[in-house]
């Protein structure tokens, strides 16, 4: 008797009693078993995503947790073939898979194979243009939407892109997950779109999401905050900043990166014009190739003496600077937002080479407040 056919009752009696493997070689089967499977789905607490692209090569790996406190693999590597078939290989070359079913993944042929840890998949997408890679963001999407149609994903623990990005590829994550980490682990400055950076800043929740971007197919691009996209990111590493508007920052809780003096005095002016209002902690690097007087920093800037203590300054900078026993020659000073007297602490220090100087700003935010002990006044 066919499952489909059977009372719910004992449909779900029986997805509940299938492992994880199982379930994901029947919902290949027909979308009438994925659809199945979707009404009583397992939970999964997280998982991890890694995509690696090369010049003839792509590989994206998704780590699930099993049921078993072992770690099931999709290890999906992509191959662009002179025949501009893109063939999805788990790691190993096609003609492994040879003799294996045939299943759909949405209208995309996949086979499926089980090792003892891991999944492997080949699914076989025929519009692929080899010099793009253009599809390669098709079959992510078709990845992800897949696993969440049979499982119910909670977060992803981290999301790691390596080397170049293929137009819309960040646009496949899902904003339904919670990310710990999102990184473009590049080594070098990557290519994206404004599309592509826009949806990142104002969809994705994220931990810490660092990126190490430009956009090239639009050299004056300035990413503008979308004040009715609720963004939510903690901590936001900018590694290339040419994108970024110093008077309308994204909106994220911390925010780090290496810029001249004379820019952060930029941040530092709009903050108290009343911009840049979801900033709470600021931690600014400045190189040995830039001006270190203090003077730029604070040009046009009413300082006033500072309300921290010293051990209070000390419990800040230990948050966000684990190695407080290297900063030097600490200066720390108060300055005020003009629209409702909000204080924020600006401290400035060398680090172990003299000729570098870290700028932190703390605002006084609730949670600040709390990270150094003081109630909320």
């Amino acid at each position: 008797m066919k499952l489909h056919r059977m009372p719910l009752v004992v449909q779900r009696m029986i997805i509940e009693e299938l492992g994880f493997d199982e379930r994901l070689f029947l919902s290949f089967t027909s979308k009438r078993s994925c659809s199945l499977l979707g009404l009583f789905r397992n939970d999964v607490k997280g998982i991890s995503i890694e995509i690696d692209i090369r010049t003839w090569d792509v590989s994206i790996r998704v780590r699930i947790p099993s049921y078993h406190l072992t770690e099931r693999i999709f290890a999906i590597n992509i191959r662009s073939l002179i025949s501009n078939e893109l063939k999805v290989d788990i790691p190993y070359k096609a003609y492994y898979m040879i003799g294996y079913s045939d299943y759909k993944i949405d209208g995309s042929t996949v086979q499926a194979v089980k090792y003892p840890s891991t999944i492997r998949i080949v699914l076989i997408e025929n519009r692929v243009v080899r010099e793009t890679n253009s599809n390669l963001v098709i079959v992510f999407g078709k990845l992800l939407r897949h696993l969440n149609s049979v499982l119910n994903i909670q977060e992803c623990h981290q999301c790691e892109f390596f080397a170049k990005f293929p137009v819309g590829l960040f646009c496949q994550l899902d904003c339904s997950y919670s990310y710990g980490s999102i990184e473009t682990r590049t080594g070098h400055i990557a290519s994206t779109t404004p599309e592509d950076l826009t949806f990142l800043l104002d969809n994705i929740k994220a931990e810490q999401l660092s990126l190490n971007v430009a956009v090239p197919s639009d050299p004056g691009y300035k990413y503008q905050n979308n004040p009715e996209k609720k963004s939510s990111i903690d901590l936001l590493k900018i590694l290339n900043y040419t994108w970024v508007n110093l008077s309308d920052l994204p909106a994220a809780r911390v925010i780090s990166m290496e810029i001249r003096s004379c820019e952060v005095n930029e941040v530092l002016k709009f903050w108290i014009a009343g911009r840049n209002r979801a900033l709470e902690i600021g931690d600014f690097y400045i190189d040995r190739l830039t001006d270190l007087n203090s003077e730029a920093i604070f040009n046009g800037i009413t300082r006033h003496e500072t309300q921290l203590t010293e051990s209070e300054r000390d419990k800040f900078l230990e948050s966000v600077y684990p190695s407080l026993q290297l900063l030097h020659n600490i200066i720390t000073v108060d300055i005020l937002r003009k629209s409702d007297g909000m204080r924020a602490t600006v401290i400035e220090g060398n680090s172990n080479n003299e000729a570098n100087r870290n700028v932190f700003v703390m605002v006084w935010s609730e949670k600040n407040l709390q990270t150094i002990g003081r109630a909320n006044d």
